[in-house]
């Protein structure tokens, strides 16, 4: 059994392999669809979960404010737990973005 860190991609060392694996591979354009590693990602999950698109998102914060946005209106409020992230860590995101508030 070994530890596995998931705080943050700032405590990440890559082996060996993932660095390898970083230098060799195909890149491209993602915002213009010409990322090959990108687009076979998308497509692997949108097959997956049965879905027409998928999209790949940098981060969590990221896909949470596409979700939410895409679930509210200007001036609509979102309801969650004190502890919640999007309450403690993205609440200016989300008035900022989605017009609303936490």
């Amino acid at each position: 059994m070994f530890e596995v860190d998931l705080r943050s991609d700032t405590v990440t060392r890559p082996s060996r392999a993932m660095l390898n694996a970083m230098i060799s591979s195909p890149v491209g354009d993602d915002v213009w669809g010409d990322d090959p590693t990108v687009l076979k990602l998308e497509a692997m999950f949108a097959e997956r979960f049965g879905t027409e698109k998928a999209l790949f998102c940098v981060s969590g914060t990221q896909a949470n404010q596409i979700a939410l946005m895409s679930h509210l209106s200007p001036g609509d409020e979102v309801i969650c737990h004190p502890y919640a992230h999007i309450y403690n860590y993205e609440g200016g995101g989300i008035a900022a973005n989605a017009h609303s508030s936490v």
